[in-house]
């Protein structure tokens, strides 16, 4: 079974893998860094699980790649190394088939050959809180690799949990989840800067990044020179 370490966790991390030989390994394709030369890389369309072109399509338009890259590792032990776009944390989840996870746009990196990935459709609570209308759907045995935009951190919830959409990383699908206004009123979220937040219920765990990507790119984007 690959084994999975992760380097430099936190702000610059990347996850190392080896792989025995004729092992997989999958992940969305721009994410290699550096691979042993007998790890061969197949890049396609559909992953292990449903969609198909379709599946690929919505993933597109959730934030992440049309693409997925297959590594194996032939004739012998190999290592491939990935790491994210942005700049931020990486973090491994056991799958262990009792349990199944929703990756927010974005942030699903990479699985086990045995994660089987969908994609669901958040409808219009996805339209309405200005984040992805997609989420990455994973499900059975083995790691599943999601990456941040600064560091990421578990909270276990029992009861209710409230996280601003932007910093939602992934969350266990044992949790209920509606879509709201962040402040009391529509003014006040309004002039405090604040937008939707995502009120968890139910027992289950919770991936929040530091940083919310969007803001962060709304607030450079003034700033870089114009094309």
């Amino acid at each position: 079974m690959a084994e999975l370490t992760i380097k430099n966790p936190g702000s610059f991390a990347k996850v190392e893998v080896d792989l025995g030989a004729g092992e997989k390994f999958v992940s969305e394709s721009g994410f290699m860094v550096h691979a042993t030369a007998n790890v061969d890389v197949d890049v396609t369309a559909k992953p292990k699980g449903k969609g198909g072109l379709l599946g690929s399509l919505k993933r597109l338009v959730g934030g992440d790649s049309f693409f997925m890259s297959t590594y194996t590792a032939e004739g012998a032990p190999g290592t491939v190394a990935l790491a994210p776009t942005m700049p931020g944390d990486v973090k491994v989840i056991e799958l262990d088939g009792s349990t199944t996870w929703q990756c927010a746009g974005g942030s699903y990196m990479a699985s086990g050959p045995d994660v089987e990935l969908d994609t669901k459709f958040q409808g219009l609570k996805g339209m309405f809180s200005g984040e992805s209308l997609f989420y990455v759907e994973a499900s059975g045995r083995g790691p599943l690799v999601v990456n941040a935009f600064g560091l990421i951190r578990e909270h276990q919830v029992s009861g209710s949990f409230v996280v601003d959409t932007g910093h939602v990383v992934a969350f266990e699908t044992t949790l209920d989840y509606t879509i709201s206004k962040a402040g009391g009123s529509w003014l006040s979220s309004f002039l405090a800067g604040e937008g939707f937040v995502m009120r968890f219920t139910g027992t289950g765990r919770v991936l929040v990044q530091s940083h919310n990507p969007t803001e962060f790119g709304r607030a450079i984007g003034p700033k870089l020179p114009p094309r």
